[in-house]
């Protein structure tokens, strides 16, 4: 499946093209990669950080990737991985909205919200504490 990225705020110094990952339904605490095609439009190299994360709104990050760096040659594509844990769920099922962060030179230049939630399930986990015998 391939998750359309939908453009908040930002400018057109790089394009997220699309964020790929096999199914938007997961189980919690389980761990996934999205893989997102950034192209830089400039006819510039540019150095780059990006966060993709979980989230109920922006900013509240539930899950995130972390930032990463990576550099992309003027009229460049790169494809960048990011690897997230799934939050643990309280509750059997909950949505969230996956949103990317873009910076460079320290400043943040796009915010991407997915245009589909990632659905988490309660995984199945079970504790042996004892056996015991007649």
């Amino acid at each position: 499946m391939k998750l359309k990225m939908n453009m908040v705020e930002g400018t057109e110094q790089v394009i997220i093209k699309e964020v790929e990952m096999d199914d938007p339904t997961f189980f919690d605490e389980t761990v996934h990669v999205a893989h997102v095609t950034f192209t830089n439009p400039k006819g510039v190299a540019f150095d780059y950080e990006a966060e993709l994360y979980l989230g109920k709104t922006y900013g509240d990050k539930k899950a995130t990737s972390g930032v990463i760096p990576f550099s992309i040659p003027a009229g460049g594509t790169k494809v960048v991985d990011f690897s997230v844990t799934m939050p643990r769920l309280t509750v059997p099922t909950d949505t969230y909205h996956v949103y990317c962060t873009v910076a460079s030179g320290g400043t943040t230049i796009v915010v991407y919200v997915s245009t589909e939630d990632v659905v988490l399930n309660v995984g199945p986990a079970i504790n042996i504490t004892r056996i015991t015998w007649d």
